[in-house]
């Protein structure tokens, strides 16, 4: 505090007390008695929580002041959207979409910060993600929450914060790290190059669909085959014909393949025929749409477009059409992809650490789904695989995939009602006796028959309407179906 107050004095700069607070970080647990600190004679105000560029910091870094805050923020939302409408608010489609671009960012906002895995954060992060799955599904509240994430698509949130965690790690600090068991190698990852120019001084690269035959005439290609890359530009002149191959690492990209390709031709030309007008063709858009941008950061693209001059001339010809000189340029990336040595070695790409990252997270979800003993069985029996591109929001199909429905056999689980179905036919009396055999709603069964799957049901049309019909009126006539034992 005394090299505080010396150094504002020589830098005539001022402190407000009012605003000024203190929080304790001690090196393990916490101070039940904090120490006493002033300023200018003045004690600081002390604060358990402090609020910092949206973070709640608390003075134990557990994280869970936070994990509170953005929880509650993140409710209020979730309330205004479930009343948009007249029944249960917005769609479970819409909703799903809204949390995965804007509700899961708030709760995932800052991970690296405060996210330690720890259980009490898993729990309350859980509690906090189940009420937006609910919402989504319109599920009976009883269902359990590994069911209503597969039934809906949506990760674990712990996962995802993991997976945010780890991406920052490996893009600030270029740091290999163990994901669940599986290394993944950040140190290798293609370092983006900014540049710092300013607008003036961008030029605008043109290019056309027209094939161009003229004394230097470049067709270029990149190949991926049986996980080898490989890149190549074929050269037709007046006077010589040529090919180049390079090989890539095998951790590289198609996109990456195409630019070197281009890379490569320039640097040829600039070197053998610096006076040349050059046409180089590429039947890869995404690069030539990227040297468009200037906005994008990958140093392949900074690289040609630095040796792009008013002599070479950009055109994009249609992939596998019967262009002899692209063919040839395919041909000869897919020999290049097979040569023993590598030519060029890159990083591995952005998108690739990321798609690695998120087959962790599914692979992880899934063993966790497979190794769930007790919650979500009935559940693992239809959907035995976890996809995100999954998403049951009808009430009536939740309520068949998870079994947790009106029914007498549900009833008498959570000890509601003692009851049983009036036809007396089946023990269980759950949904699916309804769905599939019951015969007081033998005139509502017309499609769906005693042996159908219930996948087969939820994936047909006509059978899930049919479904959910039956379903409906069990809701709408339980005093007639059920009898009190």
């Amino acid at each position: 505090m005394e090299q505080l107050d010396l150094w504002s004095g020589k830098s005539r700069v001022s402190f407000a007390h009012e605003k000024t607070r203190l929080i304790p970080f001690a090196k393990k647990g916490w101070y039940k008695h904090p120490p006493y600190c002033s300023y200018a004679g003045k004690s600081f105000k002390l604060e358990r929580n402090l609020k910092m560029l949206g973070v709640i910091l608390d003075d134990r870094l557990n994280g869970l002041p936070h994990i509170e805050y953005t929880g509650e923020k993140m409710l209020r939302i979730l309330n205004r959207l479930t009343i948009a409408k007249h029944k249960r608010g917005l769609s479970g489609k819409v909703l799903k979409v809204l949390y995965k671009r804007a509700l899961e960012r708030i709760l995932v906002y800052a991970a690296p910060a405060w996210w330690r895995g720890t259980v009490n954060q898993k729990n309350r992060l859980s509690s906090i993600q189940r009420k937006v799955l609910l919402a989504i599904t319109g599920a009976f509240r009883t269902t359990s929450t590994v069911a209503l994430q597969v039934a809906s698509g949506i990760e674990p949130i712990d996962l995802v914060c993991d997976l945010d965690s780890a991406w920052y790690d490996i893009k600030k600090n270029h740091a290999d790290l163990t994901l669940y068991g599986t290394r993944v190698e950040g140190s290798k990852m293609e370092v983006a190059e900014s540049a710092p120019t300013h607008p003036s001084t961008w030029t605008t690269v043109q290019w056309d669909k027209c094939i161009t035959n003229s004394d230097l005439t470049i067709f270029t290609d990149g190949s991926k085959i049986e996980g080898q890359v490989g890149a190549a530009f074929c050269i037709t002149s007046e006077t010589d014909s040529q090919e180049h191959l390079f090989r890539l690492s095998d951790h590289c990209s198609v996109f990456q393949a195409e630019a070197v390709a281009i890379q490569e031709a320039i640097k040829w030309r600039k070197k053998h025929r610096p006076q040349s007008i050059c046409h180089i063709h590429t039947d890869s858009l995404s690069v030539l749409l990227a040297l468009q941008n200037h906005k994008i950061s990958h140093h392949l693209i900074h690289r040609i477009r630095s040796h792009l001059d008013g002599n070479i001339n950009l055109h994009w010809v249609k992939a596998h059409i019967g262009i002899e000189g692209n063919e040839a340029a395919d041909r000869a990336a897919k020999e290049a992809a097979t040569k023993d040595m590598v030519d060029v070695p890159l990083g591995i790409p952005q998108n690739s650490i990321k798609r690695q990252l998120k087959d962790l997270l599914v692979s992880e979800w899934q063993q966790r789904w497979d190794k769930t003993s007790e919650n979500g069985r009935v559940t693992h029996g239809i959907f035995p695989q976890v996809k995100r591109s999954r998403c049951l929001f009808n009430s009536f199909d939740v309520q068949l995939v998870t079994n947790h429905g009106l029914c007498p056999q549900y009833l008498r689980r959570f000890n509601l009602r003692s009851c049983s179905c009036r036809c007396g036919e089946d023990e269980r009396d759950d949904l699916h006796h309804y769905v599939f055999s019951c015969p007081l709603l033998g005139h509502l069964r017309r499609r769906i028959r005693p042996g159908d799957q219930i996948l087969k049901v939820l994936s047909h049309p006509l059978l899930r309407e049919e479904m959910r019909l039956i379903l409906r009126t069990v809701f709408l006539n339980e005093r007639n179906l059920f009898q009190e034992l």
